[in-house]
């Protein structure tokens, strides 16, 4: 794995803390009450996959195909019109709450965006049959919501747009985690994901961050 966290704490520290986002987000999958499926990459088991109760190898060459294979094996998964929200790693502080909502929204709505407040988007849901979106992908703006929005549009579904969050990409975005944690720490324990609070301190990732964002500024 090799993400822009790579040279800030280095790929040991990096493998471990993207373990424990998975295994964060997989916790609050399942505490949401959903059936949870995990699509990874092919290889030897790895313990986080037993926190899933369906796994299944992704499928595709880019990120635009492998978004649309676990999509439709998603769905091959389930019992038809099942709702289905697809969500990244790399936001492990999203809420068992968070997600119900999610939920509760494809009750009404027939697709939902999780704007990502770096660009993009962190999390995408569909009441029923999930809709391709590869075509997103192949445009310059790929990075702006508004270009899903227009798929979604174009399908005619009635898209919700969720209250924005943001992923763990670099180094800021890291911080950004460590501090509502520690905000956490001190209002609502019941929310932290552990996983990530444990690795962050035993691998001594913070106080690597902290040298990295004080030498930008």
């Amino acid at each position: 794995m090799k993400t822009r966290l790579d040279p800030c704490i280095g790929k040991p520290a990096t493998l471990a803390l993207y373990r424990a986002f998975l295994a964060d987000t997989l916790h609050a999958a399942r505490q949401s009450s959903a059936t949870v499926l995990l699509a990874h990459t092919s290889g030897p088991h790895f313990p986080e996959q037993d926190l899933a109760d369906i796994t299944f190898e992704q499928r595709g060459n880019s990120f635009a195909e492998r978004f649309d294979a676990a999509l439709e094996d998603a769905a091959n998964h389930l019992p038809n019109e099942t709702p289905l929200v697809l969500i990244g790693a790399d936001t492990p502080h999203l809420t068992p709450k968070f997600l119900r909502k999610t939920f509760d929204a494809l009750k009404t709505w027939e697709a939902v965006i999780g704007p990502n407040v770096n660009g993009g988007f962190c999390l995408l849901g569909f009441a029923s049959h999930p809709v391709p979106v590869s075509e997103v992908f192949s445009h310059p703006s790929t990075e702006e919501p508004i270009e899903l929005l227009r798929i979604l549009h174009k399908a005619r579904l009635r898209t919700m747009s969720l209250e924005s969050q943001f992923d763990v990409d670099l180094p800021e975005d890291l911080m950004r985690l460590i501090r509502l944690i520690d905000s956490l720490e001190a209002s609502d324990a019941d929310l932290i994901p552990k996983n990530t609070r444990n690795a962050l301190h035993d691998t001594g990732i913070i106080s690597l961050v902290m040298q990295t964002v004080n030498a930008r500024l």
